[in-house]
């Protein structure tokens, strides 16, 4: 198969995944992925701006058939366009969405331009509309300028290595960033009844829309045991 087809074959898996139409299984689209690295390995479509983190999917399943049997957080799955940020030496480098694309501009002035932190930080994270539709930032991303209803950088986890991801969020509130609540559980029936309230509308009361409810494995040890496929981290689930 050429390089121009295998490319255009991840591109259309990869968007019928976010689409939630799946046109394959996790293992085809992983084994058609290590196809193209062998034949292109810097094709675009395999890899993330400057050697950013890459922007994945969360997978949807029954919550028992994912359970971990370990602590997790729970945090609001907000509704609006996933971007990564880069700092180096505590000024703001980069930022892409989850196509690759650059959106520096747009962010600028949304998130803080310096961090008190050395080195490289990678931040993830949500652009939310105030007017609360999701349109509002994906038609900012598309016009690379902030747009009528304002705009909002919310952040949902760093690469903070070291830290649990309890801390991790801890951490990026004191350098500054607007956090998603984190709630702390061990316990299914507890995501289950957190999920019955987002879906009551009495988990959370902030300006942001959401689509659902994420759960995390909290530990990052047992993070990295789990791993993730070429589209999305096994340690982490929408619950939608």
């Amino acid at each position: 198969m050429s390089v121009d087809s295998l490319r255009k074959q991840v591109r259309r898996a990869d968007a019928a995944y976010r689409a939630g139409n799946a046109l394959m299984t996790d293992a085809e689209f992983d084994a058609l992925c290590r196809e193209l690295k062998v034949l292109a390995p810097f094709a675009p479509e395999l890899h993330s701006p400057g050697g950013g983190v890459e922007l994945l999917s969360l997978d949807t399943q029954p919550l028992e058939d994912w359970w971990p049997g370990a602590p997790v957080l729970v945090q609001p799955k907000i509704d609006g366009a996933a971007v990564a940020l880069r700092y180096v030496d505590g000024a703001l480098d980069a930022a892409w969405t989850r196509s690759g694309r650059d959106c520096t501009a747009v962010l600028r002035d949304l998130v803080p331009e310096r961090v008190n932190h050395a080195g490289e930080l990678q931040v993830r994270g949500e652009l939310w509309g105030h007017d609360g539709r999701q349109s509002t930032p994906a038609a900012a991303l598309r016009c690379m300028k902030p747009v009528s209803g304002g705009l909002g950088f919310i952040a949902y986890g760093g690469a903070f290595q070291e830290l649990t991801e309890v801390n991790a969020m801890a951490r990026l509130e004191e350098l500054g960033f607007d956090c998603v609540d984190s709630l702390f559980t061990t316990r299914i029936e507890e995501v289950e009844l957190l999920h019955s309230r987002w879906k009551a509308g009495t988990l959370w009361n902030r300006p942001w829309g959401t689509d659902g409810v994420v759960a995390k494995v909290a530990c990052r040890e047992l993070q990295a045991e789990m791993g993730e496929s070429s589209r999305a981290p096994r340690w982490a689930l929408a619950v939608k």
